[in-house]
């Protein structure tokens, strides 16, 4: 919006440019209870007192005037806009919002000079706005680089030089200040939240684009997003009678914004008789919770800790987590060991090479997840992996998948606090799921019990065969164990219920927020793109929530709307790997 005073502006014969006129045709006053409102917002969310100690902490002196637009102003403008432009924050529109949109009464509460309706007036408010905007943003910046085009080499000597420590907390205060935000527009409704959700989430990064390009790129935080192949889960339903599939390779320059997004798990799976959770009771709608940006594919399980942690401080419960195969093969103590310390339980599914024999422990062995016992089949062990090569079809996949539950070891106890379990032997205690010689009492007690063949070693059993049951460190086979089967109903209906939610809030953002598109934050810098992205995730969360209120009953009063129609649940039972078996098939 700056212009060089010594060219001529185009405008009326007044001299008056037209940019000016564009701009005052746009103009909404602000009404007294939308200011009260956003303000009240954005003294909930407590920003304002996190940025105003790191910039104290950062002055090396008092000299200097005071600025002319505050924190407080800021903020409030900046959510004000986000309102009228479906999350968008326009630094030209937050300007004009507090030189000519507040009311006399606003005004005095945000210590606001006044200045004239004219291009000169507009450009100084204009230049305060962003004086103020990225002295906010400078403070909680975790890149050392500034944000122009830089070579190379430069870049990775600042890189080098640059204090760790300091970049550690910037990139700390980055997330609090901005999931303070989103937190904002969910702590209205927070006792609804906690009584609707049962604290489980689905976890994924989704790219957005910046505005500079990167074939010159003037923004070094940034970088490419390449996608290669069909970006399909391999795991989720499909009918498998359509060859289509997504483009080849997609290139994007920008970030990576990972979001952990509100999962359920309460309604009934088709094909069970378990009794739901909440009754008739709507499930609560896919909300972000938490989220963070950085480079694509720059420490995914790192970013993904960070935001539950960051979840975790502000006191939400714990549930089911699901997320895709690149979260799960990461290394344990950069991600699983976090994630089961916060109390989440994961969900996990696996690529064809990782299928099969994950680890072993005392003899038993962990299968796709699960630890058997080790005289399973083979046939039931690679029975994944045989149905993606297509040596088997659907029926005998889902026929193995249902047989190997037999085998399966079970828990004796509840974890410890150390997170070790005791497991027990399948042909072990007073209802034994197979029949093994190795244990005479699992013998002659149901004839329709699985018979397991010992073959003889030079070793003789394995320690789990020689015992009832065994101990199991938290650590042992962390990477892959999960504690519900996979391939079964209940894992299928947790892990689609949870995947499909994120994907869902990706879409929605998309379509109304339009995360990912790069003319709704035109700003550089990591820190920058954070903030606006912070008020595009919560006025999508303000809609979603607004409307799903909507839908409930409060203080006896009827609902305002009906529930979206919601499609009819798929039986897991007739999962597989390949899509749905055919609606003829007997359920077990």
């Amino acid at each position: 919006m700056t212009h060089n005073h010594h060219d001529p502006l185009p405008g009326d014969r007044t001299g008056t440019p037209c940019w000016l006129h564009q701009l005052r045709r746009r103009r909404r006053h602000v009404r007294a209870a939308d200011f009260t409102r956003g303000r009240q917002l954005v003294e909930r969310s407590g920003v304002i007192p996190l940025i105003h100690q790191a910039q104290q902490q950062n002055r090396k002196s008092n000299a200097g005037r005071t600025r002319t637009v505050s924190l407080k102003a800021l903020f409030t403008a900046m959510t004000l806009s986000s309102w009228r432009n479906q999350g968008r924050v326009v630094l030209a529109e937050v300007a004009d919002i507090l030189a000519h949109q507040l009311t006399p009464a606003a005004r005095t509460q945000l210590a606001l000079p006044a200045g004239p309706d004219t291009a000169d007036g507009f450009e100084a408010a204009y230049l305060a706005v962003r004086r103020t905007f990225h002295a906010a943003e400078a403070v909680m910046d975790p890149s050392p680089l500034p944000k122009r085009r830089l070579p190379r080499a430069e870049a990775l000597r600042l890189e080098q030089d640059a204090d760790p420590e300091q970049l550690a907390v910037r990139h700390q205060l980055l997330v609090e200040v901005t999931n303070r935000i989103v937190e904002a527009s969910l702590a209205p409704a927070r006792p609804v939240i906690e009584e609707f959700w049962d604290g489980s989430v689905g976890l994924d990064a989704t790219p957005i684009r910046t505005f500079s390009r990167g074939i010159s790129t003037t923004d070094p935080d940034a970088a490419w997003y390449v996608r290669e192949g069909d970006h399909r889960d391999p795991a989720t339903p499909h009918t498998g009678s359509s060859r289509r599939t997504r483009k080849a390779k997609r290139y994007l320059f920008g970030f990576e914004a990972t979001l952990i997004v509100t999962g359920d798990t309460s309604t009934t799976p088709p094909g069970t008789t378990k009794r739901p959770v909440y009754g008739h009771k709507p499930p609560l709608p896919a909300l972000v919770l938490a989220f963070t940006v950085d480079k694509p594919g720059h420490d995914p399980a790192g970013n993904a800790v960070t935001a539950l942690r960051d979840m975790h401080r502000r006191n939400y419960p714990t549930g089911w987590l699901a997320a895709d195969r690149a979260y799960n093969s990461a290394q344990p103590e950069k991600f699983h060991i976090p994630v089961r310390d916060l109390g989440y339980r994961p969900v996990w599914d696996y690529r064809i090479d990782q299928l099969g024999i994950q680890d072993s422990h005392a003899g038993a062995l962990l299968v796709d997840g699960t630890w058997y016992c080790p005289h399973i089949p083979e046939a039931l062990i690679t029975t994944t992996s045989d149905l993606l090569n297509k040596k088997i079809d659907k029926h005998t996949w889902r026929a193995r998948v249902d047989a190997r539950a037999s085998y399966r070891l079970r828990p004796k106890a509840a974890p410890d606090h150390r997170g070790a379990r005791r497991m027990l032997c399948p042909a072990a205690g007073t209802r034994p799921t197979v029949a093994c010689p190795a244990k005479r009492r699992s013998l002659g007690r149901d004839p329709r019990l699985p018979l397991i063949d010992i073959t003889p070693t030079p070793t003789g059993p394995p320690e789990i065969c020689r015992r009832e049951s065994l101990t199991f460190a938290r650590d042992i086979g962390i990477r892959h164990w999960q504690e519900l089967d996979h391939g079964r109903p209940l894992w299928v209906h947790h892990y689609f219920r949870l995947r499909n939610r994120v994907e869902h809030f990706n879409g929605y953002a998309k379509d109304h927020e339009a995360i990912e598109r790069s003319r709704t934050r035109r700003i550089r810098g990591i820190a920058a793109q954070s903030l606006l992205l912070a008020f595009q995730i919560a006025h999508a969360n303000h809609r979603k929530l607004s409307s799903w209120l909507d839908t409930l009953q409060t203080h006896h009063q009827p609902a305002r709307r009906r529930p979206s129609n919601r499609h009819k649940l798929s039986n897991p039972h007739r999962w597989t790997l390949g899509g749905y078996l055919p609606d003829n098939t007997p359920e077990p």
